[in-house]
């Protein structure tokens, strides 16, 4: 009998946790549902923020434990480089074919850092056997999303006269490994199996 596609159950992130961020985007969200009711279950929760570096699909423990003991790895020789934490400029509006709005980055010194950073994190946990299902990196905030399959999209009009929206600066305080399937933390953010930080 043949199998269906493998679900994606984990992923790479960065957290979202600077609070003049989160305030501009549910301003925004706002925004867009009182000019369209019918996009308020679409809203990313604010809990939820963050910055996708990786997707990977773990079929038992024993690869997560890997992934765990690969990231520490990977941490201890940050250390040892006297690693500085990138800072991002989160400013304007993007989009996915309408499907779905986000927060884009500025492209600056610390973007550049960041893909330095997402690089080296994912060719890491790669030479251990971990490779991410996704080969392309687009970071980005996502503010609003409809599924594939739905025949609706976010008009333009929603979000008329923001698209050049600043937003804030967030410092990467770490990188985490966190369930898709898991329950979500009492705060509303994903259940992180494994974290490693900077600060």
């Amino acid at each position: 009998m043949a199998q269906g596609p493998r679900k994606l159950n984990y992923f790479l992130a960065i957290q979202i946790t600077d609070k003049e961020i989160k305030q501009n985007i549910r301003a925004i969200q706002e925004t867009i549902q009182a000019r369209d009711g019918s996009l308020s279950s679409r809203m990313e929760s604010i809990e939820t923020l963050h910055l996708t570096l990786g997707l990977y699909y773990f079929d038992d423990a024993r690869i997560v434990s890997k992934c765990k003991a690969a990231l520490d790895r990977f941490q201890t020789r940050l250390r040892s480089e006297n690693f500085v934490p990138p800072r991002l400029t989160v400013s304007k509006l993007g989009h996915f074919n309408d499907k779905v709005l986000f927060a884009a980055l500025d492209d600056n010194e610390g973007l550049e850092d960041l893909k330095i950073l997402t690089d080296n994190v994912r060719g890491s946990l790669s030479r251990d056997g971990i490779r991410t299902t996704d080969d392309r990196f687009s970071p980005h905030v996502t503010i609003c999303k409809i599924p594939k399959r739905n025949s609706q999209t976010i008009d333009p009009s929603c979000y008329d006269g923001m698209q050049s929206t600043y937003f804030g600066r967030q410092t990467i305080e770490s990188i985490q490994l966190c369930s898709m399937q898991k329950p979500k933390t009492e705060s509303g953010y994903y259940h992180i199996d494994h974290e490693i930080r900077f600060y």
